[in-house]
Order: structure tokens, then C-alpha cells, then sequence
């Protein structure tokens, strides 16, 4: 019964809406054919009213000057109407005669030869005249009369010969040169003498109107037929309201059930801050129920625990119709603090007024802690609990800027354990663990007295001491240590006496920026390495013994090139998940001539103090390019190298150009190389990194983190600098079965770039059961002793020929 009153309603208002639109065209028609006719006479009219006005412009002219002597021949006679004029005709010294034509009869053949042209009739006429042919007719005699009442102008739509004409008169006043030749008709200067009428016909005006009204029909029939279509679709729409109705209420159950049912908490508010609807999920992560939140103020639930500064920020977004997502520490109904995820927006009314607020709640509990875990890898040490090197560097920065406020010095220390590889070597891993273990235990218990202790990576440690106005003091911090240090150590059953090189530097006498105290205190620790260990040694620029060391290694390092004492070796990377070859990573070796077999890490340290890095650097990258071309020509294809790059060389202003000419002159494909940093050289001008990264991985080239993990770890990094591969240090592949700590590292780092969808490779791998372990946290990315030892040229020519089998 409702559906069918419904229809009748709908049937009712359709035909009001199709006679209302009917009788809205209908006027719409006649009032624009009205405008038409008129816009086709008003045409007519000022055709009409253009002649007539050249005609006087002509007449005004010629009656100025008296009216113009024509030469005399069979076209042009003397008027038999001027016979009057006594100077109507006049010789020329020449002897040719002379007539004079007046204006009215100049205008009057004008006039003629207009109509023979243009169909236009124009005629002059008055009331008195000699002219027989300027006699008015019917009309004329009419329009003279009403020109005589004093209109300026007579216009009417009259019939000649069967066809409509508009004709139109003006009047002719007597000028003070027409009495030259019309003195006798007695009528006064400024007297109406007579008039010039026009006729238009109207034959292409109606035409025109006729067009007009043609298109006008047209268009008003096309805008009936879609009115009228208009009319029956929206009386279908109105025929399908109801069911929509229904499907929108069911709709809107549906979604109210999903608001309901969602795991997030869903919270609306006024334009004022009172509740107006908590979702079920609302309920659940806070504690309060639904009645005891809706009405109240949002106040209600506020916890206090954030920064005011934090709120000022949302409600200066939400209040201008941005949409607010921040962290939030909130208070439960219970008491109890947790963290959530807020998104807060406003629903914004059409006339742009904000009517409510709209809050989603997600409780990120779990994920702080999750993060807070990750922070606490990245900024203590697994296997010691001391801060590591990322936590250090900060400590250093926070005690540079307190010891420049303050002018006070403090110390750096540099700490290195005496021969723990052989300790590893000789007990065990498990062993140089626990020490490692135990002699952090007592750094962490001296370090309640002042001292910032951290481990860097191995047995390297290092040790930031308080600020203080005296040298001695900071000696007697070390000899602190070295009592520290020197008790002995009792690990199942093994009684271990361990030494340490210390190297110690000091602010602000040398340096006043922490890369030079680092590297200041490192060289320190490497002379007390060359003094024969168990010794401290301050750092001394020139007077040191080591420096002595290091002055000859850069001295051979400056001919090693030249003398040809440096060679390349490559040690190939492994996918084992796929079973294939990935790429190399370029090793540079030197056998000097008066050192002997040099070991990379001493030589690599002092080439970058000295900065011969960027030589050498230069060196490895053209000699391995030309050797790889080189070696594509026996394999078939180009292998992918990975070349390292010190800090002091990525920092080089002309490192982008040297790679870009050493890949052009050698013709190797850019995307086949692989640049490999570390996190340090990342660090000190980030903007300027990420524009030099960026240049050339936009040329191809693309990049890794090397020792991932071991140094200024970041997320920040990942997501500012464009890397496409992490490497997994050895160090903590070393102990990756039996430490439960390198693990949950690797795990980490695993996971980590799998969200910013980076490679991870592993590098040290040496047994199948490390491999193993490794591919069951998701690296399959293989580099170590286990696939490959780093091989010479003609050995790396053996190894493709191998693995092709």
C-alpha cells in the first residue's frame, strides 16, 4: 500500500513537472522570436539610418560650397532648373562651358546610382518644387506632414510592388548656400525645405529573421525533449528512492558494525570537545564504557604526560582543517600509562565551519617496546651492555660542546686488549667472550665514578673521562683502568692475565673536533701497540716512536704505486639461496720491497691519516674497472665489483668526477659497480652526502653500508640516504651460533631493511653452519671463506671456470 501511494505521488508530480517545463519552453519561444523580429527591423533601421546620414553628410558638404561646375558634354547638361541662376553656366579661359550642379542635384543621381548597385531607393522631395521628379507620392506627402509637426524622423513598414520595404524620411533644412538656387520657393534659412527618404527592403531581413527563428524552434525542441527526459530519469530515480533508503541503512548498519567491531578506538566530538560516540574498540584499550565518555568533556581522558607544546600543535592543525597524527602517552581508566598512535580530523560543514572531531586510537604498546629494544641494540653494545660506537660519538659531540661552555679538558682513551686473538685462538670464542664479558662488568661498575666507557667493536675500547682542570687527574684515570685490567680473570676454570695498549689525547691541546681527538687517541694506541703493548702513551704529533713507524710506512706507501709493490684481490660474494654468483669485492694487498707483506689495516689507517687515500683509492678504482673489462672478454659478461671508500675519499670534492671519467675511459657499465661506505662517513655533512650519493646512483652506480651495526646505525639513514645493500659485519657472524646476542643483531638488521627494501649481505661467513644460521634469520647473501677466499687474477679466471661446471 506505501509503495503504490508512493508511485501515485511520483505519476502526479511527473506530469506537473512535464506541463510546468511545457508552458517554461513555450514563453521562453515566443518571448526570444519577439526579441528576434525586433533585432531584424532594429538591423533594418540602422541600414537605413546609415544612407540617410551619408546622404546629409554629401548634402551639408555640397550646400556649403555652393554646390561644383561640371564640364559640359553629352552626359552632363545644363539644368533647365537652374535657368534662374545667373551664373549657372560660365566659360573657362580654355573656352569650355561650365554648368552648375546643385547639391540637390548631385544627391539625386547619387541616389540613383546607389539603387542600381545596392537596391537601395533613396529619393529627395518637398512640397515646392521645379523638378517634377521630386513630386512627393502618397507616403512622402504623409511623413512630409509629420516632419512638419517636428518629428526629426518618419519611419514605416510599407508594400511596394507587392514586396515589404522600410521606409524611413529625415528632414531638409534650409541652409544659407541653398538660396542660391532656391531663394524662390520664399522659405526661410533653418525652414523645412523638404526631406530625403530611403526605402530597405526587407526581403533578406526576413530571411534572417526567419533563420533566427528556424534555430530557435530547433533549440527549444532539443531543450524540451531533454527536460522531458530529464523529468521521466528523475521520476525513475524517485521510483528507486525507497530501495536506496533501504540499501543505505543497511550500509550504514554495516558500517557501524565494522566501527564497532574495529580494533582501533574510534572517538567523535563536537566543535566544543564533548563526546559524542565511543566505539567498542575505544572501550576496550582505555577502560571506560561508552556511558561514562559520551557528553563529557575530552578533558576527561586527557593524561597529562605529554608536552603542552605537542597539544598546542593539534589543536592548531585540527582548528585550521588539517587532519593531526601524532604519539601520544595516555592514561588508562585504571591508572595505568600505555602509548597509542592518534589520527585526529575534523569534519569540516559545506559552508566551511568545523562541526566535530574525528579520533582514531591505536594502541602501540607493543611497538614502543619493540623500539625501545631496537634503541637499546643500536645504542648499547649485545654481548657487553656497554654503550657502543653510535652511543660514544654522541657522549663525545654532548662533552666537546660542555668542555668548550665550561673551558675545562677532559680525556679520550683509547683501549685495546694485547694479543685477544690469541686468546680466542688458544681457549675459544665462548672464553674471549666471557672476558670480554667480565672486564665490562668492572668498566661498568668504575663508571659510576665519572667515566664514559663503551666498546667499539672487538676488543676496542673507549673511555671519555669527566671534565676536569688538571693532566694528573686524567693519569690517575688510567691508571685506574690499568689496575682495573690488570686483575686477573677466572673463566672456567682457566686463570687469564690480560694486558692492554692504551692511547690517550686530550682536549682541547689536541683538537678541539672529535674526528681528531678519535683519530689523535687511535694513533696513540697504535704506538703504544709498536712500544710493545702494556704501556699507555699520550698522544705526540712528531716526538712518538710510532710516528717514527708511520712516517716510513707513508714514505713506501708513496712508491708502492709507482714501484708496482700493490696488487688487487677479489673475493667473490655468493647467493645461496638462489645458488649463483653475485658479484666481487676489491681487496688491495702490498708486498713492499723494504717492509715486507704489509698488513691492510695498518696501511689503509695511515693512508687516510696522511690522506695518500685518495691516490691509492683512485689507484683501486681504475685497476679494478680495467681488470674486470678485461676479464669479461673470458667470462662473457661483466662482473659487479664492490670498491671501498674511505671516509677521507668519500669526503673528496672531485670523487663524483673521478668515477665518472675512470667508468667512461674504461667503458664499464656504471650499474655494475657497487661504492661501499661506512656509517661514519655519513655523518658529518649528511646533506652534502645524500647530493653526492644521489648524483651518482642517478649515473647508476649504487651503494652499500659496510659494517653494518658496528658504528652510527641509524633508521634515519636508511630512510635519508639512498642505499641499496647493508653488510652484516663479521664480527658478529663470528658468534653467530653460539650467542643468542649477534643473532637477535643480525635478526635485526635482517628485518630492518627488508622494510626499506634493502639488500643484506654477510661478510666473514667461514662454516656451513654459520651459512646456515644465516639463512634461516633471511640472509642468503654470502661473502667469506666458507664460498671463497679473496683470489688473485689468475686464480679468479679458475674460479669461473669452476663454477660454470
Amino acid at each position: 500500500m506505501k509503495s503504490s501511494t508512493t508511485l501515485t505521488l511520483i505519476s502526479k508530480y511527473t506530469k506537473a513537472f512535464i506541463l510546468f517545463f511545457s508552458i517554461l519552453i513555450a514563453l521562453s519561444l515566443f518571448w526570444n522570436i519577439g526579441n528576434v523580429k525586433k533585432e531584424t527591423q532594429r538591423l533594418a533601421e540602422m541600414e537605413a539610418t546609415t544612407s540617410l546620414n551619408k546622404d546629409l553628410a554629401f548634402r551639408l558638404w555640397g550646400t556649403r560650397h555652393g554646390g561644383a561646375y561640371l564640364i559640359v558634354d553629352e552626359q552632363t547638361q545644363p539644368s533647365v532648373f537652374l535657368a534662374h541662376v545667373s551664373e549657372r553656366d560660365v566659360k573657362t579661359t580654355s573656352g569650355k562651358t561650365l554648368t552648375l550642379y546643385n547639391p540637390a542635384t548631385m544627391l539625386r543621381e547619387i541616389m540613383n546610382d546607389y539603387s542600381k548597385l545596392y537596391g537601395v531607393k533613396a529619393r529627395i522631395t518637398a512640397e515646392l518644387y521645379l523638378n517634377p521628379e521630386n513630386a512627393p507620392d502618397a507616403w512622402e506627402a504623409k511623413a512630409l506632414k509629420e516632419l512638419k509637426r517636428g518629428k526629426k524622423e518618419f519611419k514605416e513598414i510599407t508594400t511596394i510592388e507587392g514586396k515589404d520595404y522600410l521606409r524611413v524620411m529625415q528632414p531638409m533644412y534650409m541652409e544659407g548656400g541653398c538660396l542660391k538656387c532656391h531663394a524662390w520657393t520664399g522659405i526661410k534659412v533653418g525652414g523645412l525645405r523638404g526631406a530625403t527618404d530611403i526605402s530597405i527592403s526587407m526581403e533578406k531581413y526576413e530571411a534572417l529573421k526567419q533563420q533566427s527563428i528556424n534555430k530557435l524552434i530547433f533549440t527549444h525542441t532539443i531543450l524540451w525533449l531533454i527536460g522531458i527526459g530529464s523529468i521521466f530519469f528523475l521520476g525513475r530515480q524517485l521510483n528507486k528512492s525507497e530501495q536506496k533508503i533501504k540499501e543505505n541503512q543497511e550500509h550504514l548498519r554495516i558500517v557501524y558494525k565494522a566501527l564497532e567491531q574495529s580494533a582501533n578506538g574510534i572517538l567523535v566530538a563536537d566543535q566544543n570537545g564533548i563526546i559524542q560516540y565511543t566505539n567498542g574498540g575505544f572501550e576496550r584499550i582505555n577502560g571506560y564504557m561508552r556511558d561514562e565518555l559520551v557528553g563529557q568533556s575530552l578533558y576527561k581522558i586527557k593524561s597529562n604526560l605529554n608536552p603542552s607544546v605537542l597539544y598546542d600543535d593539534m589543536w592548531s592543525k585540527i582548528s585550521n582543517g588539517q587532519t593531526w597524527r601524532g604519539e601520544l602517552r595516555n592514561r588508562k581508566k585504571d591508572g595505568s600509562v600505555y602509548w597509542c598512535y592518534e589520527t585526529i580530523s575534523p569534519v569540516i560543514a559545506p559552508g566551511g565551519k568545523i562541526t566535530h572531531y574525528i579520533g582514531v586510537v591505536e594502541d602501540i604498546e607493543n611497538r614502543k617496546l619493540a623500539e625501545e629494544h631496537i634503541k637499546q641494540l643500536m645504542q648499547y653494545d649485545a654481548l657487553t651492555n656497554l654503550p657502543n660506537r653510535n652511543y660514544f660519538r654522541e657522549k663525545l659531540d654532548a662533552q666537546l660542546l660542555n668542555a668548550s661552555v665550561e673551558s675545562r679538558i677532559f680525556g679520550l682513551i683509547f683501549l685495546d686488549i694485547d694479543r685477544f686473538k690469541m686468546i680466542n685462538d688458544a681457549l675459544g670464542h665462548l672464553i674471549g667472550d666471557i672476558l670480554l664479558q667480565s672486564l665490562s662488568e668492572r668498566f661498568i661498575h668504575e663508571s659510576k665514578n665519572g667515566l664514559f666507557i663503551s666498546r667499539l667493536g672487538g676488543d676496542e675500547f673507549a673511555i671519555i673521562t669527566p671534565l676536569t682542570d688538571s693532566k694528573k687527574i686524567i693519569e690517575n684515570y688510567i691508571e685506574k683502568i690499568k689496575q682495573i685490567i690488570r686483575k686477573p680473570f677466572f673463566i672456567q676454570e682457566h686463570d687469564i692475565f690480560v694486558t692492554a695498549s692504551i692511547g690517550v689525547t686530550i682536549y682541547p691541546q689536541d683538537g678541539i673536533d672529535a674526528e681528531i681527538l678519535i683519530r689523535s687517541a687511535d694513533m696513540a694506541m697504535y704506538g703504544a701497540k709498536i712500544n710493545g703493548k702494556n704501556t699507555h702513551l699520550f698522544f705526540e704529533p712528531v716526538h712518538g716512536d710510532f710516528a717514527s713507524e708511520i712516517l716510513e710506512i707513508e714514505s713506501g706507501l708513496h712508491k708502492a704505486i709507482e714501484n708496482s709493490e700493490l696488487f688487487l684481490v677479489y673475493q667473490p660474494k655468493w647467493d645461496t639461496k638462489e645458488n649463483r654468483f653475485i658479484g666481487l669485492e676489491v681487496l688491495v694487498r702490498w708486498q713492499s720491497k723494504t717492509l715486507g707483506f704489509m698488513n691492510p689495516a695498518k696501511f689503509i689507517h695511515i693512508a687516510e691519516e696522511t690522506d695518500l687515500i685518495v691516490i691509492l683509492g683512485e689507484w683501486i678504482l681504475r685497476e679494478s674497472l680495467v681488470a674486470m673489462m678485461r676479464l669479461s672478454l673470458v667470462v662473457g659478461f661483466v662482473p659487479k665489483i664492490s670498491v671501498n671508500l674511505s671516509p677521507v675519499q668519500f669526503k673528496s670534492e672531485g670523487l663524483n668526477a673521478m668515477v665518472k671519467d675512470s667508468l667512461e675511459k674504461t667503458n664499464f657499465p656504471p650499474e655494475q659497480l657497487e661504492l661501499e661506505i661506512t656509517e661514519g662517513a655519513l655523518v658529518n655533512n649528511p646533506v652534502a652526502s645524500i647530493e653526492k650519493m644521489t648524483d651518482l646512483c642517478n649515473y647508476g652506480v649504487s651503494f652499500s653500508i659496510d659494517d653494518f651495526g658496528t658504528g652510527y646505525s641509524s633508521m634515519s639513514y636508511l630512510k635519508k640516504f639512498p642505499v641499496s645493500t647493508l653488510k652484516i659485519d663479521k664480527s658478529f657472524v663470528d658468534d653467530i651460533i653460539d650467542d643468542p646476542h649477534d643473532r637477535a643483531i643480525i635478526q635485526a638488521i635482517v628485518t630492518l631493511a627488508k622494510s626499506f627494501n634493502i639488500d643484506t649481505i654477510a661478510e666473514g661467513a667461514e662454516t656451513r653452519e654459520q651459512v646456515d644460521a644465516l639463512n634461516s634469520l633471511g640472509c642468503y647473501n654470502i661473502q667469506g671463506y666458507w664460498h671463497s677466499k679473496p683470489l688473485e687474477y689468475t686464480a679468479l679466471l679458475a674460479y669461473f671456470e669452476k663454477i660454470k661446471e
